[in-house]
């Protein structure tokens, strides 16, 4: 009889998953309706058919991730936006799975229902060229890493760092702690869980010998400078820094911008770029400051998404003002921007309850909570994520998928304080 309740249950379970799935693809196809921007992934088909081919691709501009995960799709020709619903499924049932670790059934409902609310993160998983393949392998690497499989973690960690090069931080910390850990705790080198050393050094050693350059990416140099030019610091997290910093008159004009000379390579482009964004840092200290402050303050307490505004924003460098180029303020987005502060308004407030309810149970010693949480792991992405969140520079986008990790772990933290809670009255 037991082995037909379970049967049963896991019939349930498979049928609420695909109910799951369903409604999310639903929503992802009613954003793509009224979207008004053109979805991004397609712009990996040329690299991932050079990859297909057994071909270098011709620029390391950024990895090949997101074009190793558009093989398929590059095949047959109007297939590319399936790519969009299929990671968004795979994702989507590693998150359910991480679900299943919180045992307050309400608190899992919760837990469930942050993703389809989560209407920022679907509206990039439409539109940016990589945000539904970071979605799907951060979600099944933590599932792995939570299980303890670090062998399918790193592989998956390793394509989720060439698809987005800032994910190195957090693989290189979990490869390390690992490795100490097992030093500390058994007194011997397990030089195996250092395999993200080595794998960065097997990627740069690649780079460097087909593209000249040992940077993950080529777009790291640019990004740098976007992050430390002189007035970066007034645009976030108010208006959209790329924008913002691009126009006539802007940083990367003749005129303001360094010099790049004709005929540079893309790696001598990303040398130059990463020399000036150095230079502009030192010289312009309190505008350095005032811009880590901003990152800080945005990548943690910040409850609007970064940047605040849709539109164009671009200073003119030469008068000293700043030009309106196109609002952008559309209903949609509007709402949006509302319903992404309402999701993390509760996200950050039910977060500094959970981490005063951690700390509380490590000071007066209740041993539950260090054999029952099962998700701590969950909160790592996000914790390392603020090293190249600070150093260069963040915006939602690139934390929207690592903070909704942290919902099932502050889920789970809150479950079992109800338990334990329960278990006290019990007990008197």
């Amino acid at each position: 009889m037991s082995r037909f309740h379970n049967f049963i249950g896991g019939l349930i379970a498979k049928r609420n998953l695909i109910l799951y799935l369903l409604i999310l693809i639903s929503e992802l196809a009613l954003i793509r309706f009224v979207s008004d921007i053109q979805p991004e992934t397609q712009n990996w088909v040329e690299k991932a058919q050079q990859i297909l081919h057994l071909h270098i691709p011709v620029d390391n501009f950024y990895g090949p991730g997101a074009a190793i995960m558009m093989i398929p799709f590059s095949l047959l020709s109007g297939t590319v936006y399936l790519a969009n619903f299929i990671y968004l499924g795979l994702g989507t049932t590693a998150y359910w799975k991480l679900s299943e670790s919180i045992q307050n059934s309400k608190l899992r409902a919760l837990v469930l229902l942050a993703l389809p609310t989560n209407f920022y993160l679907l509206w990039l998983i439409n539109s940016s060229q990589d945000t539904v393949f970071e979605f799907c392998l951060l979600m099944w690497s933590s599932f792995f890493l939570v299980k303890k499989r670090f062998g399918v973690f790193a592989i998956l960690a390793f394509l989720l760092c060439e698809t987005r090069s800032g994910y190195w931080v957090y693989f290189l910390g979990i490869s390390t702690f690992y490795f100490a850990r097992e030093y500390f705790k058994h007194k011997k080198f397990a030089w195996r869980k250092l395999i993200a050393v080595y794998l960065l050094v097997l990627t740069s050693l690649f780079n460097f010998i087909n593209y000249n350059s040992a940077s993950p990416a080529l777009e790291g140099g640019v990004t740098a400078y976007f992050s430390y030019t002189k007035y970066h610091y007034l645009a976030l997290p108010k208006m959209d820094m790329d924008v913002f910093l691009s126009g006539p008159q802007g940083a990367f004009s003749s005129k303001y911008g360094p010099d790049i000379p004709p005929g540079s390579t893309p790696a001598q482009v990303n040398s130059i770029y990463q020399r000036a964004a150095i230079d502009s840092a030192l010289t312009n200290r309190k505008e350095t400051l005032l811009g880590w402050m901003q990152k800080f303050d945005s990548y943690l307490f910040d409850v609007q998404k970064v940047p605040h505004l849709p539109g164009a924003y671009v200073l003119n460098q030469a008068d000293m003002t700043i030009k309106i180029v196109d609002e952008r303020l559309s209903w949609q987005l509007v709402l949006g921007n509302f319903l992404y502060e309402i999701y993390r308004t509760v996200l950050l407030t039910s977060g500094l309850i959970a981490v005063g309810i951690l700390f509380a149970s490590w000071f007066f010693r209740v041993g539950r909570f260090k054999r029952d949480l099962k998700l701590l792991g969950l909160a790592t992405p996000f914790i390392f994520g603020i090293v190249p969140g600070l150093l260069i520079y963040t915006e939602t986008r690139f934390k929207v998928v690592s903070e909704l990790l942290l919902v099932p772990l502050i889920a789970e933290i809150w479950s079992l304080a109800i338990v334990y809670r329960e278990n006290r009255k019990t007990k008197a």
